[in-house]
């Protein structure tokens, strides 16, 4: 197995660097999101599930009170003493604010050896940050030998995101990276942080992701702008309705009354109540295995996604287009926050290599572009491995 191969790397990586060799590894997987886009943040549903591609780290305790961390997908190395509060390059604040953020709430007073090693795309809208920090926190958890709640690990790595990243980002892709299981999906209330999982039902059917490779150099601006627009919205409802306090309890009378006042909110509002509406219908299509439904609500999906939500982009609207060419697709949309990234795409089973072959030639001869794809399977959550010299 592939994941057995990236253990024996990753502990040889850490023999090489440190010279001394770790206890344990600690594995996150990435994720991706079926359906319930920017509803996290939004109080809404959603329905991720994790996949067959990790961030895996190996830790070990130092003498002194200095933090090394060596990736070796990015052939870097980032050292802080603890508590320092300035870190430059994106991956080093994950690191930075992982360890203060455990080490405010619980006093590690350590210095740590850092080995991280991966087969995970980092920046591929697949969330590498989330099993990035998860992989952190389970470890160094795991090292000073803390329990605490998974609610208590995601609310971590939110702080994470907002206090060092400076991403208002919700909680979909840590919960599907920590909570996964293997052969489920997962679906997630934001409203009340409750979660459950159903079948996959995927016997017929593949999920394949297509990287437009188009960097999402707006996403993160943009991103903070349709919060922004979500949050307005809520408060201009509830100025005139007292009892609404996030969308999902809101009639079309009242979005009637948004759409008077503010068209751009009410844009963004329907996209939120009707994505909220296609993560049930899912459920439904999942459930009765109607492949036919699953790909339509897809389908719904991007025209949200791209006409209210307005997160697309050209690239992506092209492979959603070009691939209802294909006659064993049955559906797709844009996935992650936007204005790049991927498509998640469903194809009929043993037609993966076909769909790839056409999208490959359609998008190269449209945009001089290659795209990346990749057939995902579903995953378990973050685990730590324990039993390293089976390995």
């Amino acid at each position: 197995m592939e994941s057995n191969k990236l253990v024996q790397e990753t502990l040889k990586h850490f023999t090489d660097f440190y010279s001394e060799s770790p206890s344990f590894i600690s594995i996150a997987p990435g994720r991706i999101n079926i359906i319930g886009e920017h509803t996290d943040y939004n109080d809404g549903l959603a329905m991720p599930a994790a996949i067959d591609r990790y961030i895996f780290v190996a830790i070990a305790k130092n003498r002194s009170q200095l933090i090394t961390a060596h990736s070796t997908a990015l052939e870097d190395t980032y050292s802080f003493n603890l508590g320092a509060d300035i870190a430059d390059k994106l991956w080093h604040k994950y690191v930075l604010g992982v360890v203060n953020e455990l080490n405010i709430k619980y006093n590690i007073n350590s210095g740590l050896d850092i080995l991280i090693h991966s087969n995970l795309d980092i920046g591929g809208g697949v969330s590498s940050s989330a099993a990035l920090e998860l992989a952190l926190i389970n470890g160094i958890l795991h090292l000073f030998k803390i329990e605490t709640s998974s609610s208590e690990k995601i609310d971590l790595c939110q702080r994470v995101e907002h206090n060092y990243v400076h991403i208002k980002s919700g909680t979909l892709d840590q919960s599907a990276s920590l909570l996964s299981r293997e052969g489920c999906l997962l679906v997630l209330d934001f409203q009340d942080n409750k979660y459950r999982y159903i079948d996959s039902n995927s016997q017929n059917t593949a999920w394949v992701l297509v990287d437009s490779m188009i960097k999402r150099k707006l996403a993160n601006s943009k991103y903070h702008e349709r919060v922004l627009e979500c949050r307005q919205a809520i408060r201009q409802l509830k100025s005139r309705y007292k009892d609404i306090c996030n969308f999902n309890n809101v009639d079309n009378n009242q979005l009637g009354y948004l759409m008077n006042i503010n068209e751009t909110g009410y844009k963004r509002a329907k996209h939120i109540i009707n994505e909220n509406i296609r993560v049930h219908k899912m459920e439904d299509a999942i459930m009765n295995q109607d492949i036919v439904e699953m790909g339509n609500i897809l389908i719904d999906s991007h025209l949200s996604l791209r006409d209210l939500y307005e997160v697309s982009c050209d690239e992506i609207d092209y492979l959603i287009d070009v691939s209802s060419d294909f006659k064993d697709w049955h559906g797709g949309r844009i996935m992650g926050g936007g204005f790049g990234g991927n498509t998640i795409n469903l194809i009929k089973k043993n037609m993966e290599n076909d769909y790839s072959d056409f999208i490959k030639k359609k998008y190269l001869d449209k945009f001089q572009i290659m795209p990346k794809i990749r057939t995902v399977n579903f995953s378990s959550g973050a685990k730590i491995i324990d039993n390293i010299k089976a390995f």
